[in-house]
């Protein structure tokens, strides 16, 4: 190839007038390229005359006097094969597909993903080979980083990344939460339905319970469930909610929030986040329920966590220790008992017992449940939490009272309808003409241990009924003959009379 002082020499003797062909005798250069290099300088210089605007002035100057450019090789590239541009292509197409369905998402897929895909897969092009051939099929425009130094034990970073699935062919969004340790490069995750308090207080609990210490100082962004306000005179001043307080007295850690709009200054799990959504969901996005979506999350989690365990091993020493036991606190409200004894919690509605009708409870809520309490701090109800909005959760047990007053109101009653399928089926063969009887035998059992004590088998029992039934039941002591004849005779056993 030619060099900056053969185009300087043919361009010297070009200008003194030689011709090419003495040029090429003398310098032992193809005619050809000498021909180049005088055309190519004649024209630059014609332009150059031409030219008044100086940053064009500036450009072709430059390009005068630069060294030469090497000429693009066009000989084929031995590893990107039929076969590897098919498969990258295919790729693509899941990426493409992806889009469609769950419509604006950040579980992109990127060359780098591709190339270990490949890999895997048996394929031996090299990630420069895929990403120059990635980059001619989908064009990126490349991300700065600003390289930062931590210690062990000193920080960690939290954030939520929203995840788009298809779940039995419904699309379902869950918000997966993110918390990295940057010096050992640990990514600690978890799936949730919502961004609410309960589940933002959750995955905090479960990460220091993973870690086995307390980190020195977490980073948040912004998120409602970190900050209550900014001060209205110096809004760089926040006001942090209570419940991350109270957390963070708890476990002895310190807040750090990020500027506002300056997610780039937790950029580790910002990065990281962003690559589990990709590496776990960009090519596997279907699942057949729930429980698979998780699973696999977990183990997928745990591969790529792997390469990182030796460092996480090291950081682990230099955490604060844990609280003898888990913070357990979820989001407090009180609410008021409405005239059909149900309380309200985000848009749905739980029941509680009739005998607190217009007065106020204590509700703990917590990602997955929520449980009732009295003026008195007694337990009054427990219940799953709806993920909906206007969806009821009532408890047959929290209407006896009520029901034995109004016993013409069961058969149509919500309670009856939410009621186990083994309480309704027992309801409409023995009661439907005497639903009177059908509550006096629930009010009769405290407890699935009273049923135990008369020969019925408890796991059974508690198969047909949910396992919280026992703690709702009112307290009568001694259970009559006659009911312990009709619930024997409905369980297929017999009782011996004493």
């Amino acid at each position: 190839m030619v060099n900056v002082m053969d185009k300087n020499q043919i361009i010297s003797m070009h200008k003194q007038g030689e011709s090419i062909k003495s040029i090429s005798k003398k310098l032992g250069i193809a005619r050809n390229t000498v021909r180049r290099y005088t055309r190519e300088h004649d024209l630059l210089m014609e332009q150059l005359s031409q030219e008044n605007d100086k940053a064009q002035i500036a450009l072709i100057q430059e390009t005068i006097c630069s060294k030469p450019v090497r000429k693009i090789s066009s000989k084929k590239k031995n590893a990107l094969t039929p076969e590897v541009e098919q498969r990258i292509k295919e790729m693509i197409q899941i990426d493409e597909e992806r889009n469609k369905k769950l419509g604006p998402n950040k579980q992109q897929l990127t060359a780098a993903h591709i190339y270990r895909k490949l890999k895997g897969e048996g394929f031996t092009a090299s990630e420069s080979t895929i990403r120059a051939y990635y980059r001619k099929l989908k064009d990126k425009t490349k991300e700065c980083f600003i390289k930062q130094h931590y210690e062990y034990g000193q920080v960690a970073q939290y954030d939520f990344h929203q995840v788009k699935v298809v779940i039995d062919e419904k699309l379902r969004i869950y918000h997966q939460a993110t918390i990295s340790l940057p010096k050992s490069n640990i990514k600690f995750s978890m799936l949730f339905r919502n961004e609410k308090m309960e589940s933002f207080i959750l995955s905090l609990v479960i990460f220091f319970s993973f870690c086995g210490g307390v980190v020195r100082k977490i980073i948040f962004d912004n998120m409602s469930t970190a900050v209550k306000r900014f001060c209205f005179k110096n809004s760089k001043e926040k006001e942090y909610t209570d419940d991350l307080i109270k957390i963070s007295n708890y476990y002895g850690f310190v807040i750090e929030t990020c500027n506002p709009r300056r997610g780039n200054e937790k950029g580790h799990v910002e990065t990281g986040g962003k690559e589990i959504r990709r590496n776990l969901f960009c090519l596997k996005y279907k699942f057949d329920s729930e429980e698979e979506l998780f699973d696999y999350f977990e183990k997928e989690l745990k591969k790529y966590n792997q390469p990182f365990l030796e460092e996480f091993k090291k950081e682990q020493e230099h955490f604060l220790s844990l609280p003898v036991h888990p913070y357990e606190l979820g989001r407090l409200q009180y609410s008021k008992v409405n005239k059909l004894s149900l309380i309200s919690v985000d848009g749905n509605f739980y029941s509680v017992p009739d005998c607190y009708v217009e007065k106020r409870v204590l509700c703990n809520v917590y990602s997955n449940h929520l449980m009732v309490y009295d003026d008195k701090n007694n337990l009054i109800a427990q219940h799953a939490k709806k993920d909906g909005k206007g969806e009821y959760s009532i408890n047959i047990l929290h209407y006896i009272e009520t029901l034995l007053k109004k016993p013409k109101a069961l058969p149509n009653s919500y309670a009856l309808k939410q009621a186990p399928d083994f309480f309704q089926s027992i309801f409409n063969q023995y009661f439907s003409t005497n639903p009177k009887e059908f509550l006096l035998l629930l009010k009769n059992f405290e407890s699935f241990d009273e049923l135990s004590k008369y020969g019925f088998k408890k796991d059974d029992i508690e198969e047909m009924i949910t396992n919280d039934f026992g703690n709702c039941l009112s307290d009568i002591d001694t259970v009559s003959l006659n009911q312990l004849h009709l619930t024997s005779r409905l369980f297929g056993q017999e009782v011996v009379d004493e």
